[in-house]
């Protein structure tokens, strides 16, 4: 990463990491369409009335594991591999202990937060059912973010995608067994995504254990060093708790849409899985931004790590924008794949004319994150997520929203947050490279 042409390491990176989260989330389509088909418009309100929910306990997890991905990127670039070797030991177990943690509570607090984001009566059950199925598997999941950060953080972004593949045919038979043969319906979906996260997170483990290199892993070697996890809290929990802000508004935005009906949730449930595809390159982006700028400032190439930025945030937007423009021009058949009603179909293109033709805003947003949190500036895009992510969502709905009460002020939530956030990072980004000397101060022993 740190010598010669950018550009084809940024695609080398980005696109394998982009498949691997778009096939993730087809595969996770899969559950939407094969619910929505076989099992009505109730199963798929049900299941996706869960997603903020589940997107919260994500977002803490990625968020953890970011901060596994810029110590293992600054200590691999600078040649300090004994550190490496302890942070991948110290990373899988509280990645398994995180999880195990976020189940129990899950699982608990299933039916009083649907209670609170006013699910109707007709879809809480069903709601409630597969997220206490799909917390069990949390251990799992977790263990797979944090293995993957590890071989990502090096570059590696081709193994995660292969497991993700062989985890995601599994999700997709099991999906059709249980929801079409033995007529499971929304419990068959969650058992089958539960079943396909333990075998990712299986197969990251088998290949950190074969691992030639810093980064293998010994179980007997496996040991909770505090010095490490206080380094990894450094880099991460800040980036957990502005992920976490986002999917906590995000759960504000789904009560406010469930106000509507099961219609209207059923249609922003299939507009949101056909975004998440763009939605994946957006975060395939943002990792790249992370890893890429966390090298260079950890090799003092500041020079080049303006470069960096530059090329990841243009070629980012315009990817995204293509992405978009796509979508917009197939969305009718597309959408018809998730369920046929007409109404339906209908909400969801409502929303999707007002979010997919300005994803370019959160590349925007999330490149200048990325590259404030790789400088070693973690707290001030939190304290920015705070206010625009979830006090501007917050007051939006209780203001905006109740003056004008219709589906479209909703989801104009998006766009104006991402453009306030926007004007408050490029201000934190001029300040921390405001000292950055424009020169390339050491070439890296690693490189």
């Amino acid at each position: 990463m740190l010598h010669g042409p950018i550009l084809p390491k940024y695609f080398a990176f980005t696109i394998p990491m982009a498949l691997s989260m778009m096939l993730q989330l087809l595969f996770n389509a899969a559950d939407v369409v094969v619910v929505g088909r076989f099992a009505g418009a109730n199963a798929l309100a049900a299941v996706g009335s869960t997603t903020s929910l589940v997107s919260l306990m994500i977002n803490f997890i990625s968020g953890i594991s970011s901060g596994v991905n810029i110590i293992i990127a600054r200590e691999y670039a600078i040649g300090d591999y004994e550190d490496v070797s302890d942070t991948v030991h110290t990373a899988i177990p509280v990645g398994f202990l995180g999880g195990l943690l976020f189940a129990v509570c899950g699982i608990l607090g299933a039916m009083p937060i649907l209670t609170l984001m006013k699910s109707p009566e007709n879809v809480i059950g069903m709601s409630a059912t597969y997220l206490r199925i799909y917390f069990l598997c949390m251990p799992a999941v977790a263990v797979y973010n944090f293995g993957a950060a590890i071989l990502r953080s090096v570059g590696d972004t081709k193994r995660p995608m292969y497991y993700l593949i062989g985890s995601g045919v599994i999700n997709v038979l099991l999906n059709l067994y249980t929801v079409i043969v033995l007529g499971w319906g929304v419990k068959g979906v969650a058992i089958a995504t539960a079943v396909s996260n333990l075998v990712s997170a299986l197969l990251v483990v088998w290949a950190l254990v074969r691992e030639d290199s810093c980064l293998r892993l010994s179980f007997a070697r496996m040991k909770i060093k505090f010095d490490v996890i206080r380094q990894i809290f450094h880099y991460g929990l800040p980036t957990t708790i502005q992920g976490s802000l986002y999917a906590v508004s995000n759960v504000l935005i789904q009560s406010s849409v469930n106000s509507f009906g099961a219609v209207y949730m059923a249609g922003n449930a299939a507009a949101q899985s056909l975004e998440g595809f763009q939605y994946a390159f957006m975060m395939a982006n943002l990792n790249a931004t992370l890893t890429f700028m966390s090298q260079h400032y950890g090799a003092r190439l500041y020079a080049r790590a303006k470069t960096v930025f530059r090329t990841v945030i243009i070629a980012g937007m315009v990817i995204t924008t293509l992405i978009g423009l796509i979508f917009m021009i197939f969305r009718m058949p597309l959408l018809s794949l998730y369920n046929p009603d007409p109404e339906v179909i209908s909400v969801a293109a409502r929303r999707m004319a007002v979010v997919v033709m300005v994803g370019f805003l959160e590349i925007i947003m999330d490149s200048y994150s990325s590259s404030i949190r790789a400088a070693g500036h973690t707290i001030e895009p939190t304290i920015v997520s705070l206010l625009f992510a979830c006090v501007f969502r917050a007051i939006w709905l209780m203001t905006v929203f109740r003056m004008f009460h219709y589906y479209e002020v909703i989801v104009l939530v998006w766009p104006v947050s991402w453009l306030l956030t926007i004007f408050c990072y490029i201000f934190l980004y001029r300040k921390v490279t405001r000292n950055m000397p424009d020169t390339d101060a050491i070439t890296s022993p690693a490189a």
